[in-house]
């Protein structure tokens, strides 16, 4: 079983890092959040990649980065379970997820500042569903028990996240909040020269041109 830090310490904050690293223009040209959604997602899939090879381990082998993916295991359409306790047609923006019945390991919703605030709360809603498990539900054919759910807002300035997790000691949905800010190189604003991340207890400056991305404390029982 993947544990949520390296999904979120090794895989997802290194990916936003590459993103506004070999990406910067797309952000500041307004390219559309599709196109910045695949774009993570490419380096995503790469890191997952890397990190198995790594540290000889087999983690990600049989997963995936995959943009608005529409179908469960079998082909049928993905239904997430709305407020109302019903089942509701779904297209993530962005999932790391096996391609059959194993559970997904990440839901990402990722929006452009200035986004509707009726936008961000649906997206909101669906991501803790997903990572609600699904023993809870009386609702079958939903997907749950998604290990992780990112939302994402995305400037030129950098990026404002919500992790959301459910644990089990608490009952419910947890979110946690980090910032990552662009520090930009001298004299030239179109290149992102490393990224200041905080999760609210603490920082770290994490230079763009380093090979290793160092870890954040993930609060609140996150392993």
């Amino acid at each position: 079983m993947v544990d949520k830090a390296i999904v979120l310490h090794d895989i997802l904050i290194p990916s936003i890092c590459i993103l506004y690293k070999e990406d910067f223009s797309n952000i500041r040209f307004d390219v559309s959040e599709r196109n910045i959604c695949a774009r993570l997602a490419h380096h995503m899939e790469n890191i997952m990649r890397e990190y198995d090879a790594k540290n000889r381990t087999s983690f990600f082998t049989s997963y995936y980065a995959d943009v608005e993916y529409n179908r469960m295991g079998n082909g049928d359409m993905k239904y997430y379970e709305d407020s109302l306790k019903r089942p509701k047609y779904m297209v993530s923006d962005l999932l790391i997820q096996s391609r059959d019945y194993k559970g997904n390991l990440l839901a990402v919703e990722l929006k452009k500042k200035g986004a509707t605030k009726e936008a961000i709360d649906n997206d909101i809603k669906r991501l803790k569903s997903l990572v609600t498990p699904g023993s809870l539900s009386q609702l079958t054919g939903c997907v749950h028990d998604t290990l992780l759910g990112a939302f994402i807002i995305y400037s030129k300035d950098g990026v404002d996240m919500e992790i959301f997790e459910f644990l089990s000691e608490a009952g419910k949905v947890i979110p946690h909040k980090y910032s990552l800010r662009c520090l930009f190189r001298d004299y030239d604003e179109t290149k992102v020269k490393a990224m200041d991340i905080c999760d609210g207890t603490q920082c770290r400056l994490i230079d763009l041109d380093e090979p290793f991305v160092p870890k954040l404390t993930f609060k609140d029982g996150g392993n």
